[in-house]
């Protein structure tokens, strides 16, 4: 079958639901050198087609429009996807380790909501500056990724890994974090607004300067974790370890404390008015 009739089944079998970039099949992805003829007649785009199990790896896709194609199990490891638009793309097991999505679009892009979920690989990619707004990263790999300056506003991340990414400066209002992996993750000056951060494992993270106003911070393990002048207002942090951790000059006007572990924390300069459940009481003295 050739390209126009597999993009034309591809948009025949959208929907209207969640799934609504889910083909009802899923046909073998195109050959590589059928990619590349496609970028070069088609004025670069490759918008709404079905690739599944494409090997395209290290190609240069800069700028290509990739807006709601699926991209199930396709190899784009070390790709050139600058400025790319992959809005509403189907992400599920895609491999995108080590890619350069700099400034990238990839608005409601998501692994599959159908059938057994297998999370997006960005070990060590970059996405800086992207816009991600709304993006399901559910369980997906991003080890050491490159996410400064990016738009995650209302993205899930629900259990995905973040170990040592850099997310300074990023925008994450809204977004679902909940258990996921954040050890000696930088998010300093990272805007966390309404966040539901509960049950993260921070080991480690630096959160200088951040903004966490009304964030849910429950049961958060951030072990040595920097948080030096962060904005921790009206935040729960209730069930929290914030054992050995730097909270000087940070602010917990309203904060939940509730069974809050202090040990050995700094805490100087830190304000506490209307905080509740005073547990810094005790580790003052």
């Amino acid at each position: 079958m050739g390209i126009v009739q597999r993009a034309l089944g591809f948009v025949s079998g959208l929907g209207t639901g969640s799934d609504a970039n889910v083909p009802a099949s899923w046909p073998p992805g195109h050959p590589r050198d059928e990619v590349e003829r496609r970028l070069a007649s088609e004025g670069r785009s490759l918008a709404r087609l079905d690739l599944t199990g494409a090997d395209l790896t290290g190609l240069e896709l800069a700028g290509v429009d990739l807006s709601h194609s699926n991209l199930r199990d396709v190899k784009l490891a070390g790709c050139n996807l600058a400025g790319a638009d992959l809005t509403g793309c189907c992400l599920c097991n895609t491999d995108l380790t080590g890619a350069n999505l700099r400034e990238a679009v990839l608005r409601d892009a998501s692994a599959l909501r159908t059938g057994a979920m297998r999370p997006v690989l960005l070990e060590r990619a970059d996405l800086s500056g992207a816009d991600a707004r709304g993006i399901d990263l559910s369980r997906g790999r991003l080890a050491g990724a490159i996410l400064e300056g990016a738009n995650l506003t209302e993205a899930s991340l629900h259990k995905a890994d973040l170990s040592g990414a850099r997310l300074a400066n990023a925008t994450l209002s809204g977004a679902n974090l909940r258990h996921a992996q954040l050890r000696d993750a930088d998010l300093s000056g990272a805007t966390l607004e309404a966040a539901d951060l509960a049950g993260v494992r921070a080991h480690g993270a630096r959160f200088t300067g951040a903004r966490c106003r009304r964030a849910n911070l429950g049961d958060a393990v951030l072990e040595g974790a920097d948080l030096t002048g962060a904005d921790l207002a009206d935040a729960d942090l209730s069930g929290a370890c914030l054992r050995g951790s730097r909270l000087r000059g940070a602010n917990l006007r309203g904060a939940d404390l509730d069974s809050v572990v202090f040990e050995a924390a700094e805490l100087d300069g830190a304000d506490f008015s209307g905080a509740h459940n005073h547990a810094v009481q005790a580790a003052e003295r």
